[in-house]
């Protein structure tokens, strides 16, 4: 194994932290860790917006110059910034002198996650076709890396630009470029370096949690805090693992049926009932083992969820979580986002713990213009979340932190926006009598800085397009309420655990529960007819519910071809499976009854004089839980829909985000509970719970990686080598002489067909090829018209016997090579591929692979 370049990796990402570290510091001042926790994350994100925002401009060069002068901007703007605020702030070495134990806790968190994580990607490193989205992703690298300035090009759509949400592959790419790796062996020091961003980020988030409830129990009788206590207590310490292991080591409870379900335990009646796939098979009898063995069986972590549509047949249905992605290896967007949207919760926690005072302007009119009365509060709106954030500087910060998450993966950009506004509106009430006056200037506050999250990175989405076509109502499938707590179990039982603590300590929750309770249950179900209205006005959507109920086999399930039927039988599967989504309404409307208690007894109290907020910590906790309940109540009625047409992308990524979410609240409710109720049960059966979901991990991370048995490896395409030399070598070949705006001719991905050994010379060398996995590109732009009308010119290219049409399909593609290896020859005539013979040149031939230079 590589041990050098791990090691240069690793020192990499140091400097990155002190990079970072200067405007963490500054910016995340009223958290006790000071952001030491997050510098990394923050240095790589600042440096890898510079860079792609200079690139665009084509004001700096996508090479190791361009990355170390945006490493140079935001270390100087850091420091200068720091300096300004140095009276307010102190010092940072004065801090890392006081909390050096703090610092060197989260150094030796992170390179233990980074190198144990290495070990693990390095015994099973092979960068793949099957089974996950390696190959889009290496495309996506090496696209980048061949790319002077932005967007990089498409290395399966020669010719055109990357259009995804690819921020994640820029900053991947720039730790690439400053390694000297090459990108295949880089690949495999992405997910660790994830995984260790990830650990740490929760780490400090949740450190931060504990460290902030503690100060408050110091201060809950005074008008301002006392001095803070050293970060690094042990409560602070042990919690904040916890809310790694929370995050980014725990499973899900399937780990606990695969074990049982081997034995053959429990009765046939049982596994049918749950029906988990696979496991809804029962087992023939007792088994001689605990361990699971059936092939890839952890992958069924991310498949506990199932759906059905009208005629009975399966839908697909993904619901990963950190641990199974980490586990899996792909570096999609969901993995690459994963520590910056812990940054943007933090940053939502350091609004919220912000004890500056602000002026209370509530109800002041300026003008009785309703034009000026509307620019009025949009200034100051302005004006106080900049306040909020820390100033101008902070508020750009702000901005472009939040906004990135569009660029990361586009779906998180909305969520963590409503965790960071909630926490606006919640720092507001302190300022506003009665409280409710702080929602309109919250929203706008809110608003603002969505609107210049999205200025901030307008070339991306000038380039952006999206295979998204609006909502659609789900009808018919309703979660079952055994698969949803197999799936967050844990998380559940500390939620319950954490608003009873709650609704114990402060009684103001039963004065709104009766409205909160009811609009949680059935404001969903208002929304669901909402949009199927919605649907049925627009004569697409219309068409679409209509080719549901065309359809013989939904006939025969509702009895006739009409709305009304299709609407009587989605009522009738609600009414047989109500559990899910009345108890995740139910828990929505408890959270928001609690938080309008605690707003309504701060208030009462008058801890709105007060510059700092004794209970912030109960409100950030609260704000976790009212999105984190929110996005999976949603998907119970609502779903974005894409080509694929079912909610199987929606839950996907909902139920991610709500995992991170709720994984942080359950961590401080373990700390919580602790204090608060008879430690040793509380924590005995919350250490049940985990040590079921940790069955998992233990187990999966063992076999997937074969029992290490393997020799290590970083090498990603060292099975290529072994079963394809011939392309390993014109790969490497490749790699080393062709120019960077070289196009190639290879075969595509036919139709929608994906997920095989195909358009894999442009992924693995970065080439534009004229069409690599198609149905890719479709999901990527919304349409497959591009694809459609190059996948004839292709076959003609290889199958004519006519030179002059071959040259003349070239030309008009701008082909420098033609490649020809076995899938090549499996595919195409032999005397289409024998023309190229005479009318080419060839530069490279090994095995069955010829490369031809086209001129």
């Amino acid at each position: 194994m590589e041990i050098g370049s791990i090691f240069i990796w690793w020192l990499i990402l140091f400097v990155f932290g002190l990079v970072g570290w200067p405007l963490a510091f500054t910016l995340l001042r009223h958290l006790p860790d000071r952001g030491f926790a997050l510098a990394r994350a923050m240095g790589l994100l600042l440096v890898g917006y510079i860079l792609w925002l200079g690139a665009t401009f084509r004001l700096l060069q996508n090479s190791i110059g361009g990355i170390l002068a945006a490493m140079v901007i935001v270390m100087a703007v850091g420091l200068i910034w720091r300096r300004q605020q140095a009276r307010e702030n102190g010092s940072m070495l004065a801090w890392l002198k006081q909390e050096w134990r703090y610092a060197l806790t989260v150094e030796v968190l992170f390179g233990l996650a980074f190198v144990a994580w290495v070990f693990f990607k390095a015994h099973n490193p092979n960068i793949e076709t099957a089974g996950g989205e390696k190959w889009m992703e290496i495309a996506f690298i090496n696209g980048i890396l061949r790319s002077d300035y932005f967007p990089p090009q498409d290395p399966w759509l020669s010719g055109f630009g990357i259009s995804y949400y690819y921020f994640g592959y820029v900053m991947m790419a720039a730790l690439t470029q400053l390694s000297g790796l090459i990108s295949t062996t880089a690949f495999n020091l992405y997910v660790p370096t994830l995984f260790a961003l990830t650990l740490t980020a929760a780490f400090g988030l949740v450190a931060n949690m504990v460290a902030l409830y503690r100060r408050s129990k110091n201060t809950e009788s005074a008008s301002e805090p006392t001095i803070p206590q050293p970060m690094l207590t042990l409560p602070a310490a042990l919690t904040g693992l916890v809310g790694a292991l929370f995050v980014g080591l725990m499973g899900n409870l399937i780990g606990v049926l695969e074990v049982l379900h081997k034995r053959g335990l429990l009765p046939a009646e049982f596994w049918i009932w749950l029906d988990i796939r696979d496991l809804k098979i029962p087992p023939t009898g007792p088994g001689d083992s605990w361990i699971p063995d059936r092939f890839i069986w952890w992958w069924r972590g991310s498949r506990v969820l199932t759906d059905y549509n009208l005629a009975g047949r399966e839908q697909e249905v993904i619901d990963e979580f950190p641990l199974f992605s980490f586990l899996l290896g792909d570096v999609h967007p969901h993995v690459l986002a994963l520590p910056f949207v812990l940054l943007v919760t933090a940053l939502a926690l350091n609004l919220l713990a912000n004890p500056v005072s602000i002026a209370n302007r509530t109800g002041e009119a300026t003008s009785d213009n309703l034009f000026d009365k509307l620019v009025g509060s949009v200034r100051q709106s302005w004006q106080t979340i900049s306040t909020a954030t820390g100033g101008r500087i902070g508020f750009i910060l702000y901005a472009i932190f939040v906004g990135s998450l569009s660029f990361l993966n586009t779906w998180d950009f909305p969520i963590y926006l409503s965790v960071v506004g909630l926490a606006f509106i919640i720092w507001l009430t302190r300022r506003s009598s009665p409280w409710q006056a702080a929602l309109l200037p919250g929203i706008i506050g809110m608003a603002t800085l969505a609107v210049t999250g999205i200025i901030l990175y307008l070339p991306f989405y000038a380039t952006f397009q999206s295979q998204a076509k609006g909502l659609l109502p789900n009808l018919w499938n309703p979660t079952r309420l055994p698969q949803f707590f197999v799936f967050y179990g844990p998380f559940l039982v500390a939620i319950v655990v954490l608003m009873l603590l709650l609704s114990i300590r402060n009684q103001g929750w039963r004065k709104s529960i009766g409205w909160t309770l009811p609009l949680a249950i059935f404001g969903p179900l208002l929304l669901m007819l909402v949009v199927f209205s919605t649907v049925l006005i627009n004569p697409a959507g219309r068409g679409y519910i209509e080719g549901i109920i065309n359809n013989p086999d939904v006939q025969a399930v509702i009895g006739q071809a009409s709305i009304g039927a299709l609407l009587q039988e989605s009522l009738w599967r609600r009414l047989l499976n109500p559990w899910t989504f009345l108890f995740l309404g139910g828990l929505l409307g408890w959270a928001a009854a609690l938080a309008i208690g605690l707003l309504d007894s701060a208030a009462n109290h008058n801890e709105s004089t007060s510059t700092y907020d004794s209970r912030l910590v109960e409100k950030f906790v609260l704000i976790l839980l009212l999105v984190g309940l929110g996005l999976p109540l949603a998907v119970e009625f609502i779903y974005l829909r894409d080509n694929f047409g079912i909610r199987m992308n929606t839950i996907f990524k909902f139920y991610f985000q709500a995992w991170v979410l709720l994984a942080l609240a359950s961590a401080f409710t373990v700390y919580y509970a602790s204090i608060n109720l008879p430690r040793l049960a509380w924590q005995i059966g919350m250490l049940l719970l985990v040590a079921g979901a940790m069955i998992y991990p233990i187990l999966a991370i063992t076999n997937k990686a074969d029992n290490f048995q393997d020799e290590p490896t970083l090498n990603g395409i060292a099975w290529i080598s072994s079963q394809r030399p011939g392309d390993y070598a014109a790969i490497k070949w490749l790699r080393e002489n062709a120019p960077d705006n070289a196009v190639i001719l290879e075969a595509p991905g036919s139709g929608y067909a994906a997920y095989q050994y195909t358009g894999r010379i442009s992924a693995l060398t970065g080439i534009p090829t004229l069409l690599g996995w198609g149905g890719h590109q479709s999901q990527w732009r919304g349409n497959y018209d591009e694809p459609g009308r190059r996948e004839p010119d292709i076959d003609a290219i290889y199958n004519t016997t006519d030179p002059v049409q071959a040259q003349q399909l070239l030309k008009k593609y701008g082909v420098n090579y033609v490649y020809v290896g076995a899938l090549e020859r499996e595919r195409y005539s032999p005397s289409g591929l024998n023309k190229f013979d005479q009318m080419m040149t060839v530069v490279f031939q090994q095995d069955d692979v010829i490369i031809y230079q086209f001129q």
